[in-house]
């Protein structure tokens, strides 16, 4: 008598860590070639809100989009590694009038999950943001390192948050797995300490604010993304709470430049802003924001104010 196949010995497993390992090398060497590698700059003029700006097209430039496709592929790589992506969702079979209402297949088709797959290809793009971002700021910030030392130092903390990120990522796919919420916290800490780099090292290169506002609104809205998409709310909603969010500090990264701050003070306020933005739009995509929320952010907001007023230079 023929054995009956199992749906799932057509999925062979994978180890999700091989792709992950293959693309944070990748994106160190890539970083390694930003110190090491000079193409040669065009430069375009043009006006925006009735002022000229220069647009500068370099070798950062250049190896940022190449990086953002190549972390962007990666993760994707690594989120078919797991068996929710394998599993592709099948269609129940209807139920035969003289089984009954309450007819269901003999075989294990259903015990296997085959019949039920939330994780879908539609919504995975959405998981890149923060491997995308962290790649960014880190294009950022290593330029501007005092030393080789620090340099190198970066680097390495750049491959070790990016394989943080990554298997932080391969954690949240299913809500439902164990180790979940430890990896979702692990992941918001994760994205709140870019959120800081990225703030300190905008405000402190001082460039004009087209640049730096259109820099902080793309990579905290892909920041945004990351925090918001544990919300389990339709992938519609979170990408425009996202955007609203990377478009509020952009704006308020623009009024800021106006003001003479010390880059630290600057940061730590984008940072306060981006906290509450953030919040009230995790409260916001659960429901009607009560009285509560509206207090908690409000004292927490007095006092990083005062904090900072206080110790900030």
């Amino acid at each position: 008598m023929a054995r009956r196949s199992d749906p799932r010995e057509r999925f062979a497993l994978v180890d999700y860590r091989d792709r992950a390992s293959v693309l944070i090398w990748v994106v160190l060497m890539g970083l390694a070639a930003q110190r090491f590698l000079t193409l040669p700059t065009r430069i375009f003029t043009t006006g925006v809100l009735g002022s000229p700006i220069t647009i500068s097209i370099t070798t950062n430039t250049i190896l940022g989009v190449l990086l953002a496709g190549l972390v962007a592929s990666g993760t994707e790589a690594v989120l078919q590694a797991h068996p929710r992506s394998r599993y592709q969702p099948a269609r129940l079979p209807q139920p035969s009038p003289a089984a009954g209402v309450g007819w269901l297949p003999q075989d294990n088709s259903v015990e296997s999950g085959l019949f039920f797959s939330p994780f879908t290809t539609a919504a995975r793009w959405v998981f890149w943001a923060l491997p995308i971002a962290l790649v960014v700021v880190a294009l950022l910030l290593l330029p501007v390192a005092p030393s080789s030392l620090y340099w190198l130092v970066g680097v390495i903390l750049t491959g070790m948050a990016l394989g943080l990120s990554l298997a932080g990522i391969y954690s949240t796919v299913d809500p439902f797995a164990i180790g979940y919420r430890r990896a979702r916290l692990g992941l918001n800490a994760l994205t709140y300490a870019v959120a800081v780099a990225l703030f300190l090292v905008v405000y402190r290169t001082r460039v004009r604010s087209i640049v730096s506002a259109t820099e902080v609104t793309l990579v905290s809205g892909l920041l945004a993304l990351e925090l918001l998409r544990g919300s389990e709310r339709p992938v519609r909603l979170v990408v425009l709470y996202a955007g609203i969010t990377g478009l509020l500090l952009g704006q308020a990264t623009w009024a800021l430049n106006y003001w003479r701050l010390d880059s630290v003070t600057g940061g730590l306020v984008l940072l306060l802003l981006f906290y509450n933005i953030v919040g009230l739009a995790q409260n916001g995509l659960q429901g009607p924001i009560r009285r509560r929320v509206l207090i908690e952010h409000g004292l927490i907001s007095l006092a990083a104010l005062a904090f900072i007023w206080e110790f900030a230079p």
